[in-house]
């Protein structure tokens, strides 16, 4: 096994606590370099005046007033949360970059819902937060809006694998979910009326109980 000098280790430590410390990037951090993010992007493009960018005593460190307008320059505005991103997340070695844009969101982002609910991620989710703003009321434009009581129930009453954001679609039909209730009803027997299905004709969404025969 080669045998390193200890200043060789030494940077390597550094390096590890440097990458872990801008883990978390800051306004002022966008264009820093961390170990996750791969190979520094090629520069055979860019100016070769270093100190246009880069201050003298770290290279990873750019200078107080780097600006760069990515919408006047590319020609892609960058809004939200992407205007927060390291420049790294998109511009590094895995190949150009429009290459990924082609593909739409999927093309950065891992489809957490298991390719469950389409490529347009832009029904649910906005570039300010990956958070759904309020979920039940885009309900309203499934197969089954949410009113009365079922606004309250938790998603993964009707969605076995809402925990892991796989939010796979759910037959809307009554039975689905309340068909062990409508067997252990005994009075009046259910099952044995043949009262199976279309259970709007009794009850509502808001209360189960009383129903009402129509």
């Amino acid at each position: 096994m080669p045998r390193f000098p200890r200043i060789w280790l030494a940077c390597a430590a550094s390096l590890a606590v440097l990458a872990c410390s801008v883990a978390t990037p800051r306004r002022a951090e966008l264009h820093r370099w961390w170990a996750g993010f791969g190979l520094v992007v090629p520069h055979e493009s860019f100016p070769s005046e270093c100190n246009l960018c880069h201050e003298g005593a770290a290279w990873d460190d750019l200078v107080d007033d780097f600006v760069f307008d990515h919408g006047v320059r590319t020609g892609v505005p960058l809004h939200g949360a992407h205007a927060e991103a390291r420049c790294l997340r998109c511009h590094n070695d895995r190949g150009p970059v429009a290459t990924f844009r082609a593909q739409g969101c999927v093309g950065c982002h891992a489809d957490v819902h298991y390719g469950e609910l389409g490529r347009d991620c832009a029904r649910c989710h906005d570039e300010t937060t990956w958070l759904v703003p309020n979920a039940r009321v885009a309900h309203v434009h499934t197969r089954l809006p949410l009113t009365g009581a079922h606004l309250q129930v938790a998603c993964h009453r009707c969605h076995a694998g809402a925990r892991v954001t796989n939010f796979r679609p759910t037959d809307p039909d009554c039975v689905s979910c309340h068909q062990g209730a409508a067997v252990a009803v005994t009075n009046p027997p259910h099952v044995g009326l043949g009262w199976v299905d279309r259970c709007d004709r009794c009850h509502t969404p808001t209360r189960w109980r009383p129903a009402v025969v129509r």
